[in-house]
């Protein structure tokens, strides 16, 4: 567990709990935000709502600070694997299915690129047939095309899974999972969790 997460778990737990206060705010979100370089909104708690994440996002949200941890927390623990369960103990899983995906910028295909600025080029995009010869180190994508989940814009944003269709059930089956059928066997007095 990184120090980060704790500080964010923290500060969302203080928060909920309604005693979260400016000494918090700093030690927490202010803290991770100096670290950052970030020399805005390290000690001072935000008092004005966030309205592109509230309406993009969180439209039952009104409190500022909470939109600042959430948002916090998407950033500080992009693609770590929290987002998934984030947005199931926020009651927010129709993110994953109504928010439209706008993809990432792509400045042109057929070019190898170097996406983690490390000076050796990782990926080629490309549309129509596989470039050859083979560039070592170098991953190709394909776009457009059938049988692809990615395609590509006007603007040249490449966009995943776009035509992939994805769905949160109403009922919300998704934000638990299945009680095991052992468990079920051994215990009687348990019942099945809703949806399942």
């Amino acid at each position: 567990m990184r120090y980060a997460e704790v500080l964010l778990n923290y500060a969302e737990a203080k928060q909920e709990l309604g005693t979260f206060n400016a000494a918090d705010w700093s030690k927490t979100i202010g803290a991770l935000r100096q670290r950052a370089g970030i020399v805005n909104g390290v000690s001072a708690l935000p008092t004005k709502v966030d309205s592109y994440l509230k309406n993009t996002f969180f439209p039952t949200v009104d409190n500022p600070v909470l939109l600042e941890i959430r948002r916090e927390r998407q950033i500080e623990l992009a693609l770590e694997g929290f987002r998934f369960n984030d947005l199931k103990r926020w009651k927010s899983g129709d993110l994953m299915a109504n928010v439209q995906w706008t993809g990432i910028y792509i400045p042109t295909l057929d070019k190898p690129m170097d996406l983690d600025r490390d000076g050796t080029a990782d990926v080629l995009f490309y549309d129509g047939s596989k470039p050859i010869p083979a560039i070592e180190g170098v991953t190709k994508v394909a776009v457009g095309g059938a049988n692809n989940s990615q395609t590509m814009t006007g603007d040249n944003h490449l966009q995943w899974g776009k035509t992939m269709s994805r769905k949160w059930y109403d009922n919300g089956k998704q934000y638990l999972y299945p009680i095991p059928s052992s468990a079920l066997v051994l215990n009687n007095q348990l019942g099945q969790n809703p949806g399942w």
